[in-house]
Formats: structure tokens, C-alpha cells, sequence
């Protein structure tokens, strides 16, 4: 797999939903969250971002070490490694997501995780959840589905191969 760049007229697009938005405090996200998965019986949770992945039960965790560009002060456990600078794709992330999904082992990237929630989709059978935060306002669950993987599969023929040239 080739690295994908995120070109800036798709940073609108990458804003609108995705999923189901669980929003309000913590406890209050916290409590709907675990309703929700009960209820649903889920085969994995992904979670990409290092605010949910301290914060909600997982299988697997995304995460750069950073919350809002701040380093975070708690380490989370991980076995897997990445880069991925900010706004691509890396061609290497795929096999180290994939193996992460195969064995739910926890990801902890050099750069940024934000868009590895694409790779985590397209990799992942239907029936699992990728849980993302939304800053001081909630979670967004997206559940794998062949129509989820087919929007994602959309949205990725849409980067582009070489980065935009800056004027």
C-alpha cells in the first residue's frame, strides 16, 4: 500500500458524521457508552485517539502519546509501533493494524493517529466498533459494515498519492 495524503479540500468531509455520536460529560459518555456496547454485543472495540483509549475499555487502542498536541502524562501499554506524520496514510500502518485487529494488541504511533481510524475500518469484520473522541464533547462509534467499509473505501479514493503542493 502506497502513503495516501489528505488533500485539504476533504478536511470538511472528514468532519461530518461517521457514526453514532454519544455526547456530554465523561460519566455520562462513560455510562451510554457501556449500555450501548452491551446491548450490541460487539465482536471488537477499536478505540483511536488516547483520550478514549485511557478512558473506555477496549480491544485494541490507537494512540500517539498526545491529547489536544500535549504530550499525555499516562503511558498506555503497547506492543506495536507506527509513523504516520499528520495528515496521511502511511503505506506501513496497514500490516501493523491489521496484526494489531489479529492478535488486539495496542498501537502507539510516531505522528498522528487521527486518520488511522480509515485503516481500522477497512481491516476490521463487520460487527466491530471504531470509537474516536470529539474534543469536551463525546465519542463517535462507527460500526463496521459493508456499507460502512464501502463509504470509507469512497472517501479513500479520494487522497492523493503525492502531497499538495503549498503556494
Amino acid at each position: 500500500m502506497k502513503t495516501l495524503y489528505l488533500p485539504n479540500s476533504l478536511r470538511p468531509e472528514l468532519q461530518k458524521t461517521w457514526g453514532t455520536f454519544i455526547l456530554g460529560t465523561r460519566k455520562e459518555v462513560i455510562k451510554k457508552f457501556e449500555k450501548f456496547c452491551k446491548q450490541r454485543k460487539f465482536k471488537k472495540i477499536i478505540m483511536v485517539g488516547d483520550y478514549c483509549s485511557l478512558v473506555f475499555p477496549s480491544d485494541i487502542g490507537i494512540f500517539d502519546g498526545k491529547m489536544r498536541r500535549e504530550e499525555t502524562k499516562e503511558n498506555l501499554p503497547f506492543s506495536l509501533r507506527c509513523s504516520n506524520p499528520a495528515g496521511t496514510i502511511q503505506g506501513e500502518v496497514w500490516p501493523v493494524i491489521k496484526k494489531a485487529i489479529n492478535e488486539n494488541k495496542n498501537v502507539f504511533v510516531d505522528g498522528e493517529e487521527d486518520l488511522l481510524v480509515i485503516p481500522a475500518v477497512l481491516l476490521s469484520e463487520n460487527n466491530t466498533i471504531v470509537v474516536y473522541g470529539l474534543f469536551e464533547k463525546g465519542i463517535c462509534i462507527v460500526e463496521v459494515s459493508e456499507e460502512t467499509k464501502n463509504n470509507f473505501k469512497k472517501l479513500l479514493s479520494k487522497f492523493h498519492l503525492e502531497p499538495e503542493k503549498k503556494n
